[in-house]
């Protein structure tokens, strides 16, 4: 869970999701429908980015058992394939492409929640998960990566704390709306996290590959390797902080 919260977190602080916190707290809470209403429909909001994460990992309580899970989690074609999704992750943090759901489905979702009650307001809430998943696909990639050798509860659990930490601001901040003034204005700074999520996609995309390293015995990522390719990614991660 706590994995999971912190994931989602750094989604948070993504150029995909920051900019969106005071336009959709402005939405609801200076609608002509009255302050106490809009703050109630960004409390569901809230709730609704959080259910729809957790409704993402029920598939996995259905005929897989945790040692299955576990079998899958540990395996090499896996590992090897969790290598590949995140190095192409952190490419696409760097900026040389955008991984984007299809446009057709985001704008009929979009375009649904103009619909008014509970269903619009689903909708908003699944618009938002949808527009941002270039930012927050491959960090759920990581949390579920990490969590799938667990079970299906500790998946659950990972993914509920990601929808909470999504979520909890946007009702926060509409029941406090004074607390915006303390958030730092959208600039370069978003893209910078961009960058420093993808140094962190690179770190783990190695762990996944040393793993499978470990099954198929092929010597490739030696425990000294290991970390001399840590030390120059976190090396790298700093140049970059440094401007360098």
């Amino acid at each position: 869970f706590l994995f999971g919260f912190i994931g989602g977190l750094f989604a948070l602080l993504s150029p995909c999701v920051f900019p969106m916190i005071p336009l959709t707290v402005s939405f609801f809470t200076k609608g002509s429908e009255g302050r106490s209403q809009g703050i109630s429909k960004a409390l569901l909001y809230g709730f609704f980015i959080f259910l729809i994460y957790f409704i993402l990992s029920i598939p996995f309580h259905f005929g897989v058992e945790p040692e299955v899970l576990n079998k899958i989690a540990t395996g090499a074609p896996l590992n090897i394939i969790f290598f590949v999704l995140f190095v192409v992750f952190a490419i696409s943090f760097f900026g040389f492409f955008e991984l984007t759901l299809p446009s057709g489905m985001v704008n009929k979702v979009d375009s649904a929640s103009n619909v008014g009650g509970l269903i619009g307001v689903f909708l908003m809430a699944l618009t938002l998960a949808l527009v941002s998943f270039s930012c927050t696909g491959p960090i759920l990639g990581a949390v579920l990566g990490n969590a799938l050798k667990n079970g299906p509860w500790p998946i659950t659990a990972a993914m509920s704390g990601f929808g909470i930490a999504l979520g909890l601001p946007f009702a926060l901040f509409a029941m406090f709306p004074s607390m915006m003034k303390s958030l730092p204005k959208s600039g370069g700074w978003l893209s910078s996290v961009k960058v420093v999520l993808g140094f962190l996609e690179l770190a783990l995309a190695v762990k996944f590959l040393s793993n499978a390293d470990l099954v198929y015995q092929w010597g490739l990522v030696e425990r000294e390797t290991f970390f001399l390719v840590w030390v120059i990614i976190f090396a790298g991660l700093g140049l970059y902080l440094l401007g360098l």
